[in-house]
């Protein structure tokens, strides 16, 4: 029975250690981190606190974000022909909008630069914005409604 107890204190022990590692690779970055894979922000020195970053260009390919679940990400070609990965949201969320991307289509991307990668707070095309982000702090749109207590009149 000691060694049980003994067993159960140290998986408790190991286990808020790997909690307290994961909490601490997040932190610097607060919102903008959500809906991304963990090694963008941490690998990247992503701070959330760089400046935003207006490109044009054209639409290369819509794909899933590798590590996030249902994540949507855009290959992305400047017009100067940088080419950049364009941190969009969740399929769910970009689905349910009036402005739809395909490849080849000239658009607007409005965000964060991490490398070689933008996590895009707007993103243009045409007359039409897709607002993801919130570009003070980084909250996602998607993340914006929660259920509220009903008021009774």
């Amino acid at each position: 029975m000691r060694k049980l107890a003994i067993g159960i204190v140290v998986v408790v022990a190991i286990s808020m250690m790997f909690v307290q590692v994961s909490f601490a690779q997040k932190s610097g970055t607060g919102a903008w981190s959500f809906g991304l894979p963990a090694s963008v922000t941490v690998d990247s020195g992503f701070t959330g606190k760089e400046a935003i970053v207006v490109e044009s260009g054209k639409v290369v390919k819509l794909e899933k974000i590798a590590g996030v679940k249902d994540g949507l990400q855009m290959k992305f070609k400047t017009e100067q022909g940088n080419v950049y990965t364009v941190y969009m949201g969740p399929k769910w969320f970009i689905d349910n909008q009036k402005i739809k991307f395909s490849p080849g289509d000239s658009v607007m991307v409005r965000g964060k630069k991490i490398g070689s990668a933008i996590i895009a707070t707007e993103i243009s095309k045409g007359e039409w914005t897709m607002k993801l982000r919130n570009e003070e702090d980084g909250q996602p749109k998607w993340e914006c409604c929660f259920p509220g207590k009903v008021k009774m009149q």
